[in-house]
């Protein structure tokens, strides 16, 4: 499993909290000094402005781990849930919850966020209900999981026993609020069916995980060199392939033994190794079907190193450092760490990881992921040489210290609305692609925390045996 959250956070001596940078151990001794320890292959240092500005606090701060789990679980509770008509009140949950005090800001019209998401509108993204149905799963909440994969059951078979992929997002009442097809979201589900039928022991959810698994192979595979599967549907639209969603499909085919799909999914993974970045690409462009050309350039994204790690995809042990110490960099240095301040809330300073290079603002969803990943890599691969274990530590504690004051982790703690993150890119944190997370409870990054505190990678298969679909 990945890293425990539950594990204290280091802080320098004498000093109530400490703001955290990153970089390689020589760029700044002075700096690294502050702090008086640093990783083998990470400095984690201590600027003295921090303390006096509201850093994270030391500790745990929900009080330990029983405390925050609790918190996670009333968050999923008390979230909005669809209506769509699915059988014995199932229901999606909302994607963003409240938003926290403060807002987005007193700027006017580019800070005004809505209280909250109200009417036909909200999102509810099957992919956030995906981690959150492998939460509750593991959390032994497994009729509060059949909730969610039984609505999600309802919109894969709108007709008996026609499978239809799902759409990237729906609204309250079931209709479409986002058409695209992606191949990670839908085997995200099919995941959260494998978690859940392995948890309940009950044969046709792991039989939807195979439908869906089979739908996304018969329309996606690519036959050429460099393997894979494309990312998007149907077939004929879905010409570029990622390599987040072949780390999805990597363990999804490893959760239900299928070979093939392991093979086929890591084969391109290890294909998106850069050497010359110390990274893994993104993923290829989208001109032809199977499109088998890369990018001259293209920006490191966070999910694409850290759950490339979870999952285990690529083999070589040394690419995996080489991406995850690249990754723990701080931005200035080519990395994706970022510190923000919740300028709106308690003031605290709070280390996070980007969403990809190009953009601006910690994102906590994949901040949680990259603990976790960290975790994974320096229990099976370090071999005495551990990566990122302070800087782990002090994003465990950003995540936590969210979990207490908001009692959810937020999609970002940047002020700002849509309006100002179209003029500027100013509102909220820029993932770089497109899209922005604005100030919002945010239920993905909530339960990508939840299972940091389980210490539940979502990415392996279940403790118990999934069983043989009905």
């Amino acid at each position: 499993g990945g890293a425990s959250l539950a594990a204290p956070a280091a802080t320098a001596a004498g000093a109530a909290a400490v703001t955290v940078s990153s970089g390689p151990a020589a760029a700044d001794p002075a700096v690294g000094a502050a702090v008086g320890a640093t990783d083998r292959a990470i400095t984690s240092a201590a600027a003295a402005a921090g303390v006096a500005s509201g850093a994270v606090p030391s500790g745990m701060p929900c009080g330990d781990t029983k405390a925050c789990l609790a918190l996670v679980d009333a968050f999923l509770v008390r979230q909005p849930r669809s209506s769509h008509g699915a059988p014995g009140g199932a229901g999606l949950v909302q994607t963003f919850g409240h938003t926290p005090p403060g807002g987005g800001g007193s700027c006017g019209p580019l800070c005004e966020l809505r209280p909250q998401c109200e009417g036909s509108e909200c999102r509810f993204d099957p992919y956030d209900n995906a981690v959150a149905a492998i939460y509750l799963a593991t959390r032994g909440k497994v009729e509060a999981a059949r909730k969610i994969l039984d609505a999600l059951t309802h919109l894969l078979y709108p007709e008996q026993g026609q499978l239809e992929l799902l759409r990237a997002a729906y609204s309250t009442t079931g209709s479409v609020l986002d058409w695209s097809i992606d191949t990670g979201n839908n085997a995200w589900v099919g995941m959260a069916f494998a978690h859940f039928a392995a948890a309940s022991g009950e044969p046709c959810y792991s039989a939807i995980s195979k439908a869906i698994l089979d739908s996304l192979v018969s329309q996606t595979q690519c036959a050429d060199e460099l393997g894979g599967f494309m990312g998007k549907m149907p077939r004929q639209r879905g010409t570029y392939r990622s390599t987040e969603h072949n780390i999805d499909m990597y363990a999804l085919g490893k959760m239900l033994g299928d070979a093939k799909v392991q093979a086929q999914a890591s084969k391109f993974v290890s294909g998106m190794w850069w050497n010359s970045s110390q990274a893994y690409g993104t993923g290829t462009l989208g001109r032809g079907q199977c499109d088998a050309r890369v990018p001259p350039s293209a920006p490191m994204a966070a999910d694409t190193q850290f759950w490339n790690l979870l999952a285990g995809v690529d083999p070589v042990p040394g690419r995996k450092r080489a991406s995850a110490e690249k990754a723990l960099r701080s931005t200035g240095q080519g990395g994706l760490l970022v510190e923000d301040q919740d300028a709106l809330g308690d003031g605290a300073r709070l280390l996070g990881v980007l969403f990809t290079s190009a953009g601006k603002g910690a994102q906590w969803e994949n901040t949680a992921s990259a603990v976790m990943g960290v975790g994974e890599f320096n229990a099976l691969y370090a071999g005495g040489s551990p990566i990122g274990e302070r800087v782990a530590d002090t994003m465990r504690a950003a995540l936590l210290h969210q979990l207490s004051e908001y009692g959810a982790v937020l999609g970002s703690v940047r002020g700002g609305n849509f309006a100002a993150w179209e003029r500027d890119k100013h509102g909220g944190s820029d993932t770089g692609l497109g899209w922005v997370y604005l100030r919002y409870p945010h239920t993905a990054a909530t339960a990508w925390t939840g299972l940091a505190l389980l210490k539940a990678n979502p990415f392996a298969p279940p403790a118990r045996p999934v069983p043989s679909p009905a």
